[in-house]
C-alpha cells in the first residue's frame, strides 16, 4: 500500500514524549524485600540440616559469613527471636507493599505488561546485578560455590510460603513466558540441568534497563550495534498526528536518496507519536529479540536503514520477525533506496510505502550553504550564497552527498591551491554526482562551446532555446508547479534527427558544457540482451544512476532501440515491444534531460515522437555554412600553407561536418607525416580517398582543376 507523507503526520493532539530510559535506582524496599525472603530461606535449611564444616573452610560458605552478611544489610543486632522465620515473613510482606514503587521495576513491569509475580522472579534474579554480596547468598542456598545466581529451585523456595515451595508447575510456565519475551534466558547454556536446577539470567538490554544504563547514542548509524536517538518533541508548529496504540502499529517504508531528510522525517513522525527511535539494520532483527525488547523498554519505534546486498533467503525470517514487532505494538519505520520494492514475504505484510518528496533547489541551496560554512572559516560569506544557489540548481545531490563534495572542495583546495574555490567546488560535484553513472554510460568529454556549431540559424535558435529550458527546469516544473499540472516528470527528452555527421553529438556537448553538466553516451550494445527482462534491467541502472548524476543522457543511434511497435507474430515481436513500452514508461519519470539521436526518425515509434519537448532537425549544411566549416577546422597551431581554395572545396563538395573533420584530420596527419605545412595537395589528397571510399560518380569531374597535385601525391 502506498500513500503520501501528510496524512501519517496530520490531525488529532501530539502524543506526550516519555523519557526513553530510567535514571539509576538504590532498589531499597526491593531489596529488604528479598533479605526477607533469603534469611528466611536461610534459617529453613539450618533447620532441616548443617551445611558447613569447619575442617572445610575455604571450600565452602560459612554461616558466620552469610549471617555477617545478612546483618550488615538489615542492620539487625543479632538478637535471637522466638519465630524468626514468621518475623520475617511478616517483614517481607510489609516491605511488599512498597515494593517497586517508583523504581526502574515498575517502568519495566508497565512497559511490557508484566504482573507483579513476573517483577518479583525478576527481581531475585537482578539483585547480583545490584550487589556481589548476592552472589555468595545465592551459591549458598544453592549449596554450590560455582552457582552464584539465581535457579528454578531457589526462586520457588525464595517465593514459596510457610515451608511450602512455590508451585514450581507455575513458575516455570511465567519463565517461559520470560524467556519467548526475551526478558530472561538460561544461564546454564549447554550444560546439562534438571528443569528445577537450571540458573536464570537476565538479558542485558534488561539489565541496563533496570540499572539506568541507556543503549549507545549516535548521530550517524556506522555499527552493526543498535543505537538509541532521544528524539525531541516537536515545537506547536508542527504536524501532529495521535499515538499509535498496540492495536495501530505500523511498518511505513520510506523511499529516498538522502538519508539525512529521511531522519529527520523520522523524528518528525515520531515526535508527533510520542516516540523514540532505535536505529538498526534489518540483519539485528533477526539474531534475536534484543533489539525489539530494547524498543519496547525504551517506548521507542524501530528506525530500520536499509543494508546493501541484503540476504533474499533471510525475508521470510525477517517478515516473521516484523510481524513480531508490530503484534507486540512497536512501529517500525523503514529507510530504504529510492529503487527499493518489497519481496514477496515482505509484501504480505501491512506496509505503508511512500517516496519521499526530493528536496527543492531552494532546500538544497540551504544544504549547501550550511555545508559550506561548515567546510570552514571563509566559506560562509556572500559569494558563498552565491555559490550555493548556483550548485543547488546545476546538481541535484542529497544533503549527505552535498556534504561529501563540500569536504572533497576543502581537500582539493589544500592539495593544490591553485585550484580556486567555485573550481573545486564543481569539479567535487560533478566527481560525486557521476560516481554511479560512470559504469553503466561512457562519459562523452568533449569541449565544444557554441562558436564551433555552425547550423542554420533557426536550428542554432531552438538549441538556445533547449539550454534555456535546461537552466530553468526546476523553477518552471517544481516552483511555478508545471510538473504537478501537467502530470509529468521534471525532465526533458529532446530528439536530434538528421544524417550521420550533421553534428548532433556536438550540439549535445555544447548544451551539456553549456549548462554545466555531464554528458554521458549510452552504449546500446551494452544494454539490449538477447534474454528476457535483461534489457529492462540494464536501462533501469542507466536512469537510477542518471538521476543520481544530474547528468544529459545520449542516446546515440535510438532508432535501434526505439523502433516501431510491430503487430505480435511471435514471442519475440512480444517481448520487443515491451521493451519498447518500458523505455518509454521510463522516460517520462525520468527527472533529467535526455537526448535521443538519431539518423533515421522516420523508425521511430510514433509514441515517442509524440512525447518529446522539442525535436531538432539537423540538414546537411549548404555550401556558405561548408565553407564555415572548413575555414575553422584548423586550429590556430596547425601550419598552413595559404593556397588551400575553401570556396572551392565547399563549393564542390557536399560533404556534412563529420566528414569535413575526418578530411581535415586525414590532411594534418598527412602534412605530419611529410614534414610540411597543411595545404591544397594534402587536402586533395584525402579528399580523393574519401570519395574513392563511398563511390562518388561525379569526383573525377570535381577534381579536374586540382588533377596533377592528386596524382603526384599518389606517385
Amino acid at each position: 500500500m502506498r500513500r503520501d507523507l501528510d496524512p501519517l503526520i496530520a490531525g488529532g493532539p501530539q502524543a506526550p514524549m516519555p523519557a526513553p530510559w530510567p535514571q539509576a535506582h538504590p532498589f531499597g524496599n526491593e531489596r529488604l524485600w528479598l533479605d526477607c525472603l533469603v534469611e528466611r530461606e536461610i534459617l529453613r535449611l539450618r533447620a532441616r540440616y548443617e551445611l558447613s564444616l569447619d575442617e572445610l573452610r575455604g571450600l565452602y560458605i560459612s554461616d558466620r559469613q552469610v549471617d555477617a552478611l545478612l546483618r550488615q544489610q538489615a542492620g539487625q543486632d543479632g538478637q535471637p527471636d522466638a519465630d524468626p522465620a514468621g518475623a520475617l515473613t511478616r517483614q517481607a510482606a510489609q516491605w511488599r507493599e512498597h515494593f517497586n514503587a517508583g523504581s526502574p521495576l515498575a517502568l519495566l513491569g508497565e512497559r511490557l505488561a508484566l504482573a507483579p509475580a513476573d517483577l518479583e522472579l525478576l527481581f531475585i534474579v537482578l539483585a547480583p546485578e545490584l550487589d556481589l554480596r548476592y552472589e555468595t547468598l545465592y551459591a549458598y542456598l544453592n549449596n554450590d560455590i560455582t552457582r552464584k545466581f539465581a535457579t528454578v529451585d531457589m526462586v520457588c523456595r525464595l517465593l514459596g510460603a510457610d515451608g511450602v515451595p512455590h508451585d514450581a508447575a507455575a513458575l516455570r510456565g511465567r519463565i517461559g513466558t520470560l524467556a519467548a519475551a526475551g526478558i530472561l534466558v538460561l544461564a546454564d547454556g549447554a550444560e546439562q540441568r534438571s528443569a528445577l536446577g537450571q540458573g536464570l539470567a537476565l538479558v542485558p538490554p534488561a539489565v541496563r534497563f533496570l540499572l539506568g544504563i541507556p543503549p549507545p547514542a549516535q548521530e550517524i548509524p556506522g555499527t552493526d550495534e543498535p543505537w538509541l536517538e532521544t528524539v525531541a518533541a516537536g515545537d506547536h508548529t508542527a504536524p501532529h498526528t495521535r499515538h499509535t496504540s498496540h492495536a495501530s502499529a505500523e511498518l511505513i517504508a520510506c523511499r529516498g536518496d538522502d538519508a539525512g531528510r529521511q531522519a529527520g522525517w523520522a523524528r518528525q513522525l515520531l515526535a508527533c507519536r510520542g516516540r523514540h527511535a532505535l536505529h538498526l539494520a534489518p540483519a539485528a532483527l533477526l539474531s534475536g529479540t534484543a533489539a525489539l525488547l530494547c524498543a519496547r523498554l525504551a517506548g521507542a519505534a524501530l528506525v530500520l536503514h536499509e543494508a546493501a546486498g541484503r540476504d533474499p533467503a533471510a525475508d521470510e525470517r525477517l517478515a516473521g520477525a516484523l510481524r513480531h514487532a508490530l503484534d507486540t505494538g512497536v512501529d517500525v519505520l523503514w529507510l530504504v533506496p529510492p529503487g527499493w520494492h518489497p519481496t514477496p514475504a515482505l509484501a504480505r505484510l501491512p506496509l505503508t510505502s511512500f517516496a519521499l518528496r526530493a528536496a527543492s533547489s531552494a532546500e538544497r541551496a540551504r544544504d549547501w550553504a550550511d555545508a559550506l560554512h561548515d567546510a570552514g572559516p571563509g566559506d560562509g560569506g556572500p559569494a558563498a550564497q552565491a555559490m550555493a544557489g548556483m550548485l543547488a540548481g546545476r546538481f541535484s545531490l542529497s544533503g549527505t552527498r552535498i556534504r561529501q563534495a563540500a569536504r572533497a572542495a576543502r581537500a582539493l583546495r589544500a592539495a593544490d591551491p591553485a585550484i580556486g574555490p567555485d573550481e573545486a567546488l564543481d569539479r567535487a560535484a560533478r566527481q560525486l554526482a557521476a560516481q554511479g553513472l560512470a559504469q553503466v554510460a561512457e562519459l562523452a568529454t568533449r569541449p565544444h562551446r557554441w562558436p564551433q556549431l555552425v547550423l542554420p540559424a533557426t536550428t542554432l535558435q531552438l538549441l538556445h532555446e533547449i539550454a534555456a529550458a535546461i537552466a530553468c527546469r526546476e523553477q518552471v516544473f517544481r516552483e511555478w508547479n508545471m510538473q504537478g499540472r501537467t502530470g509529468r516528470s521534471a525532465g526533458l527528452m529532446v530528439l536530434f534527427a538528421g544524417a550521420s555527421g550533421t553534428g548532433k553529438t556536438m550540439a549535445a556537448s555544447v548544451l551539456a558544457n553549456h549548462a554545466g553538466l555531464d554528458l554521458f553516451r549510452v552504449d546500446l550494445a551494452s544494454v539490449v540482451s538477447k534474454y528476457i527482462g535483461e534489457t529492462e534491467k540494464n536501462l533501469e541502472r542507466i536512469f537510477s544512476a542518471a538521476r543520481d548524476a544530474d547528468a544529459i543522457l545520449l542516446f546515440d543511434e535510438a532508432d535501434a532501440l526505439l523502433g516501431k511497435r510491430a503487430e505480435v507474430k511471435d514471442a519475440h515481436d512480444r517481448y520487443a515491444n515491451i521493451e519498447v513500452a518500458y523505455l518509454l514508461q521510463r522516460m517520462e519519470t525520468h527527472d533529467g534531460v535526455v537526448i535521443l539521436a538519431s539518423n533515421l526518425p522516420k523508425n521511430l515509434d510514433p509514441a515517442f515522437a509524440r512525447r518529446m519537448h522539442y525535436t531538432v532537425e539537423f540538414g546537411r549544411p549548404n555550401a556558405a555554412l561548408r565553407e564555415q566549416l572548413w575555414r575553422g577546422m584548423f586550429p590556430p597551431g596547425v601550419p598552413l600553407t595559404g593556397d588551400i581554395d575553401y570556396t572551392f572545396v565547399a563549393g564542390e563538395f557536399e560533404l556534412t561536418g563529420g566528414d569535413i573533420q575526418t578530411i581535415a584530420l586525414e590532411a594534418a596527419l598527412l602534412a605530419a607525416g611529410e614534414g610540411s605545412a597543411v595545404g591544397m595537395a594534402q587536402l586533395m589528397r584525402a579528399l580523393s580517398r574519401r570519395q574513392t571510399k563511398h563511390g562518388d560518380p561525379g569526383a573525377a569531374a570535381r577534381f579536374r582543376a586540382y588533377q596533377d597535385t592528386v596524382e603526384r601525391g599518389r606517385a
